[in-house]
Formats: structure tokens, C-alpha cells, sequence
């Protein structure tokens, strides 16, 4: 063997370390919306699933930015899922216009409000499962689903402190099924298939406690017998 041939040996096996490393650190799994669901529903309060958060990198406080910008905001928020070793499914979406986002399983609440303080998100979505205990028609356990307000709609706005964020509504309720395919916007997806966390809803069957079973693909509000 040569010296050509040894340094064109050497560079293979450094290159090839690269790939496994890459590999090794790519924490983006795939999971259906079916199965994102089911992690969800799970009754068990010891469930793998305790947390789970929904951002993205893209459109800072809800204005539309160039196709490249977003590109690499959602590049580096990736690199940083990945270097916390955190599990996240892709989603698509639309909101106002499209927008990809990430569903990250059992991140910090914290670490949540971070990320979307860093990348100048109006909002992000966390949720953290509890235990409930006061009606019997519900499950032992359920996920309460925050929308966190964590910099201001708009750039006219002065940006929020540091530490500065406010919990603006809660949920119990993920919509799926036929009523969120039919949604035009204000929605994500997972392999095309629509969901939706009904924030701001007013509707009797979105809101907290009010039907057995936190989530569901399909929800029909029938009224109290009296």
C-alpha cells in the first residue's frame, strides 16, 4: 500500500465516522398521527410520554419570512433538538400561511419557552400530563395543553424581557378525524391527516373537563340530559 492509498484509506474511515456520528445523533422519528394520538391517550401516568411541546423556527412572530431564512432557522432548531438528544415527529401545517413545526416528545417546559423565545416565536404549545382525580367518568391521567404567548404578535411590539412570557389558554381536547380534515387553516398535519388543538374555542365540547376522555379523533358535543 501506498502513501496515496493510505491517506485515501484514512479519509474513507473519517468520513464514514462522520455519517455513524450523524446517525447516531438524528433524533427525528417517524410516527403516525394514529400513534401520536395513542401516546396521548394513554391512561398509564407513568406513560413514556409525559411531556410534549410544538414549535417552530419559521415566520418569527407571525410574519411571513423568505423560503432560505426559514430554511436555515428550522436547520439550526433541528441541530439543537438533536444535540439534546430529543425525540421530534415533523409536522406540517397552516397557520395564516404554511408552516412546517416539530412535535418534541418530553421536552422541559423551559427548554420549550426557550427555543421559541430564541427564535422569536409568538407562541409555542406545551403540554405535561397529570393525574385527575375528582370524576370518575374521566381517565386516571390526561395531558393539559398550554398555549404560551413567549414574544408579541407582530414587529410593532417591543420585544418581551428575557424571562418574560405569559400561559394564555389551556386544553384538554386534541381534534382529529373528519371534522379537522375539513380545515382550511389553523391546523397541523402528520402524513396528511389534520389535527388541531381548539384554543380560543368557545364551543361546549372544547372546553376543560367537559366530555370523559381528554382526547379523541372524532368529537360530536350532545348536551347534558336534564
Amino acid at each position: 500500500m501506498n502513501r496515496e492509498q493510505l491517506k485515501a484509506m484514512i479519509k474513507k474511515v473519517i468520513l464514514e465516522n462522520r455519517k455513524m456520528t450523524i446517525l447516531l445523533h438524528e433524533k427525528e422519528i417517524i410516527l403516525s398521527l394514529e400513534e401520536v394520538l395513542k401516546k396521548l391517550q394513554d391512561p398509564n401516568p407513568k406513560a413514556e410520554l409525559q411531556r410534549f411541546g410544538i414549535l417552530t423556527a419559521e415566520n418569527p412572530r407571525g410574519e411571513s419570512a423568505d423560503e432560505a431564512s426559514n430554511s436555515q432557522r428550522m436547520t439550526d432548531l433541528k441541530k439543537e433538538l438533536d444535540v439534546a438528544k430529543l425525540d421530534y415527529v415533523e409536522l406540517a401545517g397552516k397557520y395564516g400561511g404554511e408552516e412546517t413545526s416539530y412535535f418534541v416528545l418530553n421536552i422541559i417546559k423551559q427548554d420549550l419557552i426557550d427555543l421559541g423565545k430564541k427564535y422569536g416565536q409568538a407562541a409555542v404549545i406545551g403540554g405535561e400530563k397529570l393525574v385527575r382525580g375528582y370524576r370518575e367518568d374521566q381517565p386516571s391521567s390526561y395531558f393539559r395543553i398550554t398555549y404560551y404567548q413567549t414574544e408579541p404578535d407582530g414587529s410593532e411590539d417591543p420585544p418581551f424581557g428575557p424571562q418574560e412570557y405569559y400561559a394564555v389558554d389551556d386544553r384538554e381536547v386534541v381534534v382529529a378525524g373528519q371534522i379537522a380534515q375539513q380545515r382550511q387553516d389553523y391546523f397541523s398535519a402528520i402524513g396528511g391527516k389534520k389535527f388541531f388543538i381548539p384554543f380560543f374555542d368557545p364551543s361546549p365540547q372544547y372546553q376543560m373537563g367537559a366530555e370523559p376522555g381528554a382526547f379523541s379523533a372524532e368529537r360530536s358535543y350532545q348536551p347534558p340530559e336534564e
